[in-house]
């Protein structure tokens, strides 16, 4: 009897080793699997998108964003000569003398107004030759000339390339006599 006794002692002990291992196991396929379903939700390692992160996405984005900076800056189209004219007026003959800067924004209308500058330089000269020389003794009368300018001008480049290509016309020198 007292092996009896024995024996009924150690079997508990192994008994309760046993349990705890399988109370370990579960813990950790609960905790594992628990991890697992946040990670699935969360996109964490495991489950991660397979797109490009979102440092790529901000880098891929400011790279674009100054390429299209640099397309869209504004360029000076100067004329090799000033324009000089003739001006009708009431009581005698007036010559005038105009610096003409073209403004165009972007890489390939600066190509376009480089290639049709002689034609620019025709359309300029037609529209200057029309004015009088009292109205360009005053302001307002050469801001109305910048504004047909820029309007002949586009007109034409639009029949022509299909574009207006320039921006805005600049009077860097007027002189009249």
């Amino acid at each position: 009897m007292a092996k009896n006794d024995a024996d009924d002692l150690e079997a508990p002990k192994k008994g309760g080793k046993l349990f705890l291992i399988i109370i370990g196991i579960v813990l950790l396929l609960v905790g594992s699997g628990g991890y697992l379903g946040a990670a699935y939700f969360m996109h964490l390692p495991p489950f991660e998108p397979s797109g490009p992160n979102p440092e790529e996405i901000a880098a891929r984005k400011a790279a674009a964003e100054k390429e299209q900076r640099l397309m869209q800056r504004d360029i000076y189209v100067p004329f090799s000569q000033p324009f000089t004219f003739s001006i009708k007026s009431d009581r005698r003959s007036h010559a005038g003398q105009v610096e003409i800067v073209l403004v165009v924004v972007g890489d390939a209308n600066d190509e376009l107004a480089r290639k049709h500058l002689t034609l620019i330089s025709s359309v300029i000269f037609d529209r200057l030759s029309t004015q009088s020389y009292e109205v360009l003794l005053k302001p307002s009368g050469r801001q109305r000339l910048k504004r047909e300018l820029l309007d002949a001008v586009r007109a034409r480049m639009t029949e022509v390339a299909k574009n207006p290509v320039v921006e805005q016309i600049l009077l860097t020198s007027f002189v009249l006599q």
